[in-house]
């Protein structure tokens, strides 16, 4: 009978994750002006702006920046309005990592592969140069929608950095709310639970949340979650925000008062695509600020910004410290 209830569950979720489980696809607005490939014409924009702004920039950041560290972003710059990195990715929903512990499962088994690659990437040059120009005085504040930690690995002052989503860095129980669990210790715990599956690291594919591809065959069924040392739950997971989970009011605020800080807001490797960011723009948009955006690709934003460059956000940014920075 036990057998029995555990395949039916299994038929279900899997038919409830193949009906509800979606990556939101891009809106795309209509562009106001045409995009600007050349990356010297894209260097002048942004030096530009600095020009007229020093000091007051907010820098929104995306999955594109984090590509030449050996994180793939979601889209990639070939498509112009769906997932192309991994088309049949599907991440888990707030809920069902809330209520099932077979998601749990699921999440943490496909987590504990891509962990390695996720705690062993480094800052590339878009991240130090962004930090050494926060630090000289030319940007204000930093948003960042990743969840890789990249930002503070090149040493962000964490009081100008608001981590949008989250971080893998950290581990959180649903049922006491203990947030402060350190990702690689807790690595560590899942190892010694689940030896055999030390074997299958590096050997699929990691999507841009850490997220790996189970080989073939290989099942999560039994799958040892470590609990919580507080108060014993399984219920645990990253401390990132989750499709269907609300962002906390008090990082809401903190965003929100970020854009109203700065009185222009530069947007790189990001098409926007969640509203969470989308909405500064748009508050940023209604207060007048200049907005610039460095990406490939359409973005839910191109009928907000002022100039958008459809170049690699590393070489613009290093010609412009080069330029201004010291």
């Amino acid at each position: 009978m036990v057998a029995l209830s555990k395949v039916l569950l299994k038929q279900v979720s899997g038919k409830v994750w193949n009906s509800t489980i979606k990556i939101p696809q891009l809106k795309a607005a209509s562009p106001i002006m045409d995009s600007v490939y050349d990356e010297m014409e894209v260097t002048q924009l942004l030096t530009n702006m600095f020009e007229r702004h020093k000091g007051c920039i907010l820098v929104i950041t995306g999955a594109g920046i984090s590509t030449d560290s050996g994180i793939p972003d979601y889209r990639g710059d070939q498509k112009r309005n769906q997932y192309v990195r991994n088309p049949n990715h599907r991440p888990i929903l707030y809920h069902e990592l809330a209520s099932s512990h077979n998601y749990r499962q699921r999440y943490w088994s496909r987590s504990y592969l891509g962990w390695p690659r996720m705690a062993n990437a480094l800052p590339n040059d878009t991240h130090h140069v962004l930090k050494a120009l926060l630090m000289s005085g030319h940007i204000q504040n930093i948003i960042t929608q990743n969840v890789d930690n990249l930002h503070v690995k090149a040493l962000t002052p964490t009081d100008r950095l608001l981590e949008l989503h989250g971080t893998l860095q950290k581990v959180e129980c649903m049922a006491c709310g203990k947030t402060d669990v350190d990702r690689n210790q807790y690595q560590n715990r899942i190892h010694a639970r689940n030896p055999s599956w030390g074997e299958l690291i590096g050997k699929g594919k990691i999507n841009p949340d850490g997220d790996v591809e189970l080989p073939s065959g290989v099942s999560y069924d039994d799958f040892d979650i470590p609990p919580c040392l507080s108060c014993g739950s399984l219920k645990m997971k990253p401390n990132v925000v989750f499709f269907g989970e609300n962002i906390k009011k008090s990082t809401t605020k903190r965003a929100e008062a970020y854009v109203d800080d700065a009185t222009a807001v530069l947007v790189l490797g990001t098409s926007l695509a969640t509203y969470s960011s989308y909405k500064l723009i748009r508050q940023a948009q209604l207060s007048n600020k200049e907005i610039g955006i460095i990406t490939k690709g359409p973005t839910r934003a191109d009928n907000l910004m002022d100039w958008k460059g459809e170049v690699g956000c590393t070489p613009v940014l290093k010609s412009l410290f080069n330029l201004i920075g010291r």
